[in-house]
């Protein structure tokens, strides 16, 4: 087994559990881990979640009394060491991993319904969502760690949703990023659908403020492009992940919009697959770190 959870709730008997690519915490019942028995965990607390095949993270998502890792509150995504202690209000659970479940741990790129012991490298065509907090580290010096914790699990929450809601997958949460991706069907990506999206993450922050009443912002980077996009890690509970160039690239892109003054840039590769250019305006042609080539790249009117 890849990981595993030692709970001590509050009010009731202390039990372990095994867990696999992801683990919710919360009050109610649909969790992974639920402490029902306690008030002053959330209904949706936190979450772990193995973004690389065997290296897990905790991400708190908002919760009003927040989550400590060795007695440091969360405020962004925390990568758990065998033995981490982690506090949910009045309920410690302790996680375990061994030398044993990394060691077993298989790093080549599979696909479901692969033949076992035949690796199956798949190279598809994806489009490719960056979205990084502006001034999070500037923030972070402004107000308390409890309230930039709850204010960023509650974006990381709400980020979420939309992703997966409309059948994209998160990658990873990286410091107050999140790298998502869409897949086509029969390798038709919908990038249309992938751009409106985007909007939409932007509009979920025009009423948010910080709570020193600042604005609380977005930038959104988006790109298409060709990933080897399988599961790593181990046999029994693999995890989806993609490599490649199109995700150096994104990420790329997105360094680019504060030079740009822009809160969503988009790659002439993405242009390229969307059937109308309105509402997009051409920023020119930027030399990115790392490629040989300038990128053209897009932004909003």
């Amino acid at each position: 087994m890849p990981a595993k959870l030692r709970v001590t709730p509050a009010a009731a008997e202390p039990f372990e559990l095994a867990i696999g690519n992801t683990a919710t915490i919360g009050r109610t019942n649909g969790n992974t881990v639920c402490l029902s028995a306690s008030p002053r965990v959330s209904r949706q607390h936190a979450i772990i979640r193995c973004h690389n095949g065997y290296q897990y993270q905790l991400i708190d998502l908002g919760s009003r009394n927040g989550t400590l890792v060795n007695d440091q509150r969360v405020v962004t995504p925390v990568t758990l060491e065998n033995g981490a202690r982690i506090q949910v209000a009045d309920n410690t659970i302790v996680f375990e991993q061994t030398e044993d479940d990394l060691s077993s741990a298989s790093f080549e790129v599979t696909m479901p319904g692969s033949m076992d012991g035949v690796v199956a490298s798949v190279i598809q065509p994806v489009a490719l969502l960056v979205c990084d907090i502006r001034g999070f580290s500037t923030m972070a010096e402004k107000i308390s760690s409890s309230d930039l914790a709850q204010q960023l699990g509650a974006w990381f929450r709400e980020a979420g949703n939309l992703v997966t809601k409309s059948g994209g997958t998160i990658d990873k949460f990286i410091g107050d990023a999140i790298l998502a991706y869409w897949t086509g069907c029969k390798g038709e990506v919908d990038c249309a659908g992938t751009l409106e999206i985007a909007k939409q993450m932007l509009a979920l922050t025009n009423p948010m403020k910080w709570t020193n009443g600042d604005l609380l912002r977005v930038g959104v980077a988006l790109h298409y492009g060709r990933v080897t996009c399988g599961n790593v890690g181990l046999d029994a509970e693999r995890d989806a992940t993609i490599i490649g160039d199109a995700v150096n690239t994104v990420f790329r892109l997105e360094s680019q919009m504060k030079e740009l003054n822009q809160r969503l840039v988009l790659s002439h590769d993405f242009r390229e697959r969307l059937t109308s250019s309105e509402g997009l305006i051409d920023l020119g042609e930027r030399i990115l770190k790392g490629k040989r080539k300038p990128v053209r790249v897009y932004g909003l009117a």
